[in-house]
């Protein structure tokens, strides 16, 4: 890339973050005032030096002090300097770290916030490592480009100015063999940046690639030591740790590149400007504390120098970061609400579907003309054979996307006229593949609803036929799961994620098998609770447990998206042949 397009699109991603800055205007006003301050103090720090020298150790003039009385004020300055420099960059750095860690915890709230409400779509597309690489190790690099670098590039560029300012006063010639180192200078940044910023973004990516599969390989632990794939995935974790740094050392490179261009560059100024100054020195054009003045200015200048060198380095890699931080918040694929969506009724009667289509990015058709109505007071249940599309049903109702064609209506009104937030206060999902936090019980209960009283979660505990089983545990409904809920058994899973369901108390419940693994004694206890809550509810149960579907008031049978037919059990075995050889088929291979 262009060096100029190169800068250009670092300024361009910079800017996408302005709103993050906004609310820090006047700490950042703040640390403006000190960089000035220090950039003076700077400004000030040759001249005592100057002073001892031409008028107390090489005379140039009559003087009105004493050559102790200079040494002693020169000594006294350069002290005070030192001291109120140290005080006051201490003070700008607090600010500055305070300032980035204010601004890192926002940016990172936001990403997390946008990725909350994301369609489960775009996270079945994303690898969850990479996501957490761009969260936690992209955002302080970007916070670095617009926080750190600024101002540190504004405080730099003040000392520059101010510098060359009274170097060209002292001696304009010297002045111009300094400036002469500009141009290459300049040049190298900007070329050497461009390539620091391709490679940079290669390293991320491979290390959100490393990330991912290491979260893949930590979590399936039981099932690669029970396949004796242990040796199989450290070597691929091996390969991809070997590729992860050869992309950090190639990047690496191109730091130390530009770092020993800039520094070769900067040892020729200082060589010409100490070999011309003794010149004029020689000749009577300077005096030798002024040609110390000008090269402690010379060392003075190459430090911004050497400095923005290295913030280019980091513009750099924030932009690289950047992109990859901009590629979620662009993304879009979430559901949103009506500008003038109104709230969701509280008590809802009818659930329709009405010929409702949908299919997912990959072209898979999950629903075709879907076309049912569940009814509050009746436990309704979805069956059909894997694929059938009874999940993706689930999923729309709770309008975690919408479907492509048709409508889901909710005692007539269409789903999209709801408050979204207010809808899912009204729906209540339990799937069959659950997750839990590595938090206690309780706290994974309460997800769904903070201010429930510890009635409520026994009472929602009992429904589900998970009181006996947390009363076992060390520390009962306080004990704390492994990561992802680990120490459950299936069954344990199942009724716990029933009884978080329940204890939300909402209007419509649509639960994916919720007797899987259970006993027949939990499953008639279960199938209790469900007939007690239909009668003033919408219920909605995805069957998979053929054998049990007495036990259901209203049955719609799906196949290929479809509802092929709808009525109780018996209706169906009687009038649907097909419903009847899926029966038979599913309990043979059960039994």
């Amino acid at each position: 890339m262009k060096p100029k397009a190169t800068a250009l699109r670092g300024f361009a991603i910079a800017r996408r973050f302005a709103p993050e800055l906004v609310e820090h205007r006047s700490r950042f006003a703040r640390i403006a005032v000190l960089a000035l301050s220090l950039a003076a103090l700077q400004l000030l720090r040759p001249w005592p030096i100057q002073w001892v020298f031409d008028g107390a150790l090489v005379p140039t003039g009559e003087s009105r002090w004493s050559a102790r009385a200079v040494i002693w004020i020169g000594a006294s300055t350069t002290l005070a300097i030192a001291v109120v420099y140290a005080l006051v960059q201490y003070i700008r750095n607090i600010d500055l770290a305070d300032l980035e860690h204010r601004v890192t915890r926002g940016l990172r709230y936001r990403i997390f916030a946008h990725l909350t409400r994301l369609s489960p779509l775009y996270h079945s597309r994303q690898k969850s490592g990479d996501l957490l690489v761009r969260l936690m190790g992209d955002v302080p690099m970007v916070t670095t480009m617009i926080v750190e670098s600024p101002i540190e590039l504004f405080a730099r560029a003040v000392i520059v100015i101010g510098t060359i300012i009274v170097m060209a006063i002292l001696d304009p010639l010297l002045t111009i063999t300094v400036l002469g180192v500009v141009p290459p200078l300049v040049l190298v940044v900007r070329w050497v940046s461009g390539h620091i910023r391709v490679a940079v973004r290669k390293q991320r990516k491979k290390e959100g690639a490393l990330a991912d599969y290491l979260h893949e390989a930590i979590a399936a632990t039981e099932t690669v030591q029970s396949l004796g794939g242990s040796q199989q995935v450290v070597r691929k974790f091996a390969r991809g740790n070997r590729r992860s740094a050869r992309a950090g050392l190639k990047a690496r490179r191109l730091v130390e590149r530009l770092s020993g261009s800039v520094e070769s560059l900067l040892g020729c100024v200082t060589a010409g400007v100490l070999a011309l100054g003794s010149l004029r020195v020689v000749d009577g054009r300077l005096t030798p504390g002024e040609l110390l003045v000008f090269l402690s200015y010379t060392r003075a200048l190459v430090k911004p120098m050497r400095a923005a060198s290295k913030h280019a380095t980091r513009i750099a890699k924030g932009t690289a970061c950047g992109e990859r931080i901009l590629a979620i918040l662009d993304e879009n694929g979430f559901v949103r609400s009506k500008p003038d969506a109104q709230p969701t009724p509280t008590d809802p009667t009818r659930l329709t579907f009405d010929d409702v289509s949908f299919a997912y990015p990959d072209g898979t058709t999950a629903l075709d003309s879907f076309a049912v109505e569940f009814r509050r007071g009746e436990l309704s249940a979805l069956v059909g054979r894997s694929g059938a599309g009874k999940s993706t049903a689930a999923l729309l109702a709770l309008r975690l996307f919408d479907p492509d064609s048709g409508n889901i209506r909710l005692d007539g009104l269409s789903l999209d006229e709801f408050d979204l937030e207010s809808l899912r206060d009204r729906v209540g999902l339990a799937l069959q593949q659950t997750t839990f936090f590595g938090a206690s019980i309780r706290e994974n209960l309460l997800l769904g609803r903070p201010d429930a009283s510890d009635e409520e979660i026994t009472e929602a505990l009992r429904a589900s036929g998970s009181e006996a089983f947390v009363a076992q545990q060390p520390g009962g409904i306080d004990a704390v799961l492994g990561a992802a809920g680990r120490g459950l058994s299936g069954g344990e899973s199942s009724r716990l994620a029933l009884a978080r369901t329940l204890l939300r108390q909402t209007p419509i419940l649509i639960l994916d098998e919720p007797f899987a693994g259970l006993d027949r004694k939990a499953v008639l206890h279960v199938a209790e609770t469900l007939h007690g809550l239909a009668h003033d509810r919408i219920v909605i149960v995805i069957a998979h447990d053929f054998e049990r579907l007495d036990v259901y008031d209203h049955v719609v049978f799906m196949e290929h998206g479809r509802a092929k037919d709808s009525g109780s059990h018996a209706e169906l075995l009687a009038r649907l042949p097909k419903y009847a050889e899926t029966v038979r088929t599913r309990t043979e291979v059960v039994s």
